[in-house]
């Protein structure tokens, strides 16, 4: 590896990456909708116009989380994290260049979310130095709160010793100079520097994913569930009361709460069918299932360039090419609940936990829907068979049975996993 102080010098920047958890109920996703605010480094440099729009936008954005209304005043897990930095840095949104590894949908929550900002080097460096440079601007100045943290990282990340047996190490200080600016849902859990020899891009260079979704549901037998919608069978009344009694005091909207009794083998058998290489087409959301038709036939000059320049089906990016991927892992892990009145239907936690590369839009939470929809006794398991075809055609997909989309409460982002190990600090 390159020494430090090379790689810094040669970026201008240093690079600051964070893990943070966020429960994603009140955000409209992580990544924010709107253009980079233009903030600089001052309040006295905003002007009254745009303290009057910024103030807009808050009362806007508080009022739209409080009635669930849709609007362009929409908040972000990531306007929350740029406020909080600009706040304490009082560098300019545009200098940090905020980005995060997966553009998590409304409500989707993490435990494992990876979050970078840059800190030029240019405000690092001695006093001195600054000050024969004299190159500083107004929008990479630092506050007087954050410069000797960050300025004390950057040194102690040049003089670190290689052969420590723990390079891993949390720039706390920091941390928590940041968390004391987030809301009580966006935690901070560590922060290091990146020391690679190309610069950080969180979405780039990542190994795997891993999602977890969680469901609690009452527990029947598939023949009872078979037997019920041809009206053969009788089922407790406790099975149709709603999902109000499987209310946990600490769910916070984080587990779907299934207002169907579930057959629990199922479940455990619906998830095997994807596992490996497959073309996933079906399971994505039906608004890039059609710009995906809209691309599907390209002239045949535009054929013969893809056909030249591509390496792999997998970096593909038009037509169905790009849904054949790896599924690395679906699996599910079934916890009952203790129940006094051994009369009920038992209560069953399911964890599921899918790991891949990266995965489409609404993937993950059509793929437990259908899986949900298996268990309810809606579909065949068969079905898994003909919508993992490999064919992207809106032809055929007409005759296809539906995906049901499981709820964004019940998903989360668990892990994220690069290439490199140049996370250190």
């Amino acid at each position: 590896m390159e020494d430090t102080s090379t790689q810094s010098s040669k970026r201008q920047v240093i690079t600051f990456v964070m893990t943070t958890e966020y429960n994603g109920f009140a955000y409209a996703g992580f990544q924010r909708q709107s253009r980079t605010p233009t903030l600089t480094s001052s309040k006295d440099d905003i002007t009254p116009t745009e303290k009057k729009r910024k103030r807009s936008h808050e009362l806007q954005s508080a009022n739209n989380n409080k009635s669930g209304r849709k609007s362009n005043g929409v908040l972000t897990v990531q306007d929350r994290i740029e406020q909080a930095l600009h706040k304490w840095t009082g560098i300019s949104l545009f200098t940090l260049r905020v980005r995060g590894a997966g553009r998590t949908d409304k409500g989707v929550h993490a435990t494992h979310q990876v979050v970078a900002f840059d800190v030029p080097l240019t405000s690092l460096i001695d006093d001195e130095a600054t000050n024969n440079s004299g190159d500083r601007d107004g929008d990479t100045e630092i506050s007087a709160h954050a410069l000797p943290l960050l300025r004390e990282a950057y040194h102690n990340n040049l003089t670190r010793d290689e052969t420590e047996t723990n390079p891993f190490i949390d720039h706390w200080k920091i941390r928590r100079a940041i968390s004391t600016r987030l809301p009580t849902d966006i935690v901070i859990r560590s922060i290091r520097i990146w020391n690679g020899s190309v610069p950080f891009e969180a979405r780039k260079n990542v190994a795997s994913k891993t999602y977890i979704y969680r469901l609690r549901f009452r527990c029947i037998a598939y023949e009872t569930a078979a037997k019920l919608k041809e009206g053969r069978a009788n089922m407790h009344p406790i099975c149709t009361a709603g999902p109000h009694l499987l209310r946990r005091l600490n769910d916070h909207n984080t587990v779907w709460l299934s207002p169907w009794p579930l057959d629990k083998d199922k479940i455990r058998q619906a998830c095997g069918p994807f596992v490996g290489r497959h073309n996933f087409y079906n399971f994505v959301h039906k608004a890039e299932r059609k710009e995906s038709n809209s691309n599907s036939r390209p002239s045949l000059v535009r054929r013969c360039e893809r056909y030249q320049q591509s390496t792999s089906n997998a970096d593909d990016e038009n037509g169905e090419d790009k849904y054949l991927m790896d599924l690395f892992e679906f699996n599910v892990h079934l916890q009952p609940e203790e129940e006094p009145d051994k009369t009920l239907p038992p209560i069953i936690d399911a964890t599921f936990t899918l790991k891949a590369k990266g995965f489409h839009r609404s993937q993950v939470r059509n793929l437990v829907g259908f899986v949900v929809d298996v268990a309810r006794g809606e579909r065949s398991l068969d079905d898994a068979t003909v919508l993992l075809k490999e064919s992207g055609d809106a032809s055929d997909a007409k005759s296809l049975p539906t995906v049901n989309s499981a709820p964004a409460s019940g998903l989360c982002l668990a892990n994220v996993k690069y290439e490199h190990t140049y996370l250190v600090a």
